[in-house]
């Protein structure tokens, strides 16, 4: 009972760090194996002292109250050197990161971390040759119980945490025997702080991540891999690329389960150049790719429209580029894509067709005179791959200009299929002689989405009216100047 009491009392004095004994020099804290050495002599000073006056004790020249004294002083040097043997037993211990390996498993990412143990202190190498052997057994050095660790993100105020389980407990870390802890990266980074935190203190180390090259894959991962395209346009799919092999030799790039009239290229997303191959550098372990789909312009039945077309791109290696070749490449399974050993990601694109109008009209310059209107008919075209609803032609006239369109809405035109359109323009009475412009703007939906349309602007020329009593004046004038000419000429030709 006693001996656990002293113990209690050594670990309760141990951390409070500096040393207390008779002889006490401040630089013992420093110098920790000279410090417990200096106690040391100052414990066995006391020992043989309290032996001698045992002795004479059992002789009965002392009191026992000097004995007491004595043993006292005794017990006391004996916990000084205890004391001072506890600072380096208890001497900060440090924690190494052996390992940090980032690794996939299906499609998450995962890091394994391997720890081990060091006591910072060389002063202890020499503990076990001046302690007693049980009570270093007791105290177990060479164990940092509850050891926290966490992975956080690499921002330099202290990130969040981007590993799961949120936090590993290690019950208890042996010097020489390495632990490993495995987290989930729910951010998918190349560079992570590690916290770590024991006796007391907390440890964060900003790593780069090894790659663990034991799959022999360069995985494929998209951001965005499920995406629309209208016919007619491109459809581009972020790529990044993550080197988990030891092989230098580079990967083919290749896409399967695509239609052949959906055309595809891979391009460098810095300089646009196209690709066929990726190398990674010396240093480098992943790499960002663009994956472009060119979709035709019409439907040619080669694929459906508003559904779905899955397709896998590939980053494959000499062996298991061969094995594609022998694939339908078109038409590849979800059994065939799992046998091939190589890097992947499944990818989706939903093909729709899109409807366009192209508005025509036969004239889109008018001249009139005060009092008269403008009719013209306008075809509406549609261009488009989808079928075209809900037409609607409207013209925005100058003030007190009025206007009509027959008919005001044309339910459907179909792919290639036109609809024609009456216009009337009527001017006011009373309206100044110039130029006027009329819009004709058109609104259209196809698959419930709106279509782009080009105005029409319709120019107007408004002329005064004629006058007709000049016009007849005039010509009187011109008759009776011809007919003098011919008159005189008549008479000159009699002479």
């Amino acid at each position: 009972m006693r001996a656990w009491l002293l113990l209690a009392l050594l670990c309760l004095a141990a951390p409070l760090g500096a040393q207390n004994y008779g002889n006490y020099n401040p630089r013992d804290d420093q110098y920790r194996l000279l410090g417990m050495t200096r106690a040391q002599a100052e414990y066995e000073n006391a020992l043989r002292e309290y032996q001698r006056q045992r002795e004479l004790r059992e002789r009965g020249l002392i009191a026992e109250a000097d004995l007491e004294r004595v043993r006292t002083q005794m017990e006391g040097a004996r916990v000084n050197y205890l004391q001072a043997a506890l600072a380096i037993v208890f001497a900060t211990p440090h924690v190494l990161i052996e390992r940090a390996v980032k690794f996939q498993r299906g499609e998450r990412k995962f890091v394994r971390i391997t720890l081990r143990t060091e006591n910072a202190s060389a002063e202890g190498v020499v503990l076990a040759d001046l302690v007693d052997s049980t009570l270093l057994r007791q105290l177990r050095p060479d164990e940092v119980p509850n050891v926290f660790v966490s992975l956080k993100d690499d921002s330099p105020n202290g990130g969040a945490i981007i590993g799961q389980p949120y936090e590993h407990r290690i019950p208890v870390l042996r010097f020489g025997e390495p632990v490993t802890v495995e987290f989930r990266l729910l951010r998918d980074v190349d560079v992570v702080t590690i916290s770590a935190t024991f006796a007391g203190q907390t440890s964060d180390r900003r790593v780069f991540l090894e790659k663990d090259a034991s799959a022999n894959i360069v995985s494929v991962q998209a951001a965005q891999p499920s995406q629309e395209g209208d016919l007619g346009t491109e459809v581009r799919y972020e790529l990044q690329l993550e080197r988990f092999t030891s092989d230098a030799s580079g990967v083919r790039l290749e896409v399967g389960g695509l239609p052949r009239d959906i055309r595809y290229e891979f391009r460098d997303p810095t300089s646009n150049a196209r690709l066929t191959s990726l190398r990674f550098p010396e240093g480098v372990t992943s790499q960002r790719l663009i994956l472009a789909l060119t979709l035709p312009a019409r439907d040619g039945g080669a694929f459906p429209l508003d559904r779905p077309i899955p397709f896998w791109a590939f980053a494959l290696d000499a062996d298991a580029a061969q094995r594609l070749v022998e694939l339908a490449r078109d038409s590849l399974t979800a059994a065939e894509v799992a046998g091939l050993q190589a890097g992947k990601v499944r990818l989706e694109l939903l093909p729709r067709g899109i409807g366009r109008i192209e508005v025509r009209a036969p004239n889109l310059y008018h001249e009139i005179v005060r009092g008269d209107s403008i009719v013209t008919e306008i075809t509406v075209r549609n261009t488009g791959s989808r079928a075209v609803t809900n037409v609607r032609l409207a013209a925005d006239v100058p003030p007190d200009w009025r206007s009509s369109v027959s008919p005001d809405l044309v339910r459907e035109v179909p792919i290639d299929g036109e609809a024609r359109v009456r216009v009337t323009v009527v001017p006011p009475e009373g309206v100044g002689v110039g130029d006027y412009d009329v819009r004709l703007r058109t609104d259209a939906l196809s698959a419930a989405r709106q279509v782009d349309t080009e105005d029409k602007t319709v120019r107007v020329r408004v002329e005064p009216p004629a006058n007709w009593a000049a016009t007849v004046g005039l010509v009187l004038l011109l008759v009776a100047l011809v007919g003098g000419v011919v008159v005189f000429g008549y008479r000159l030709t009699r002479r």
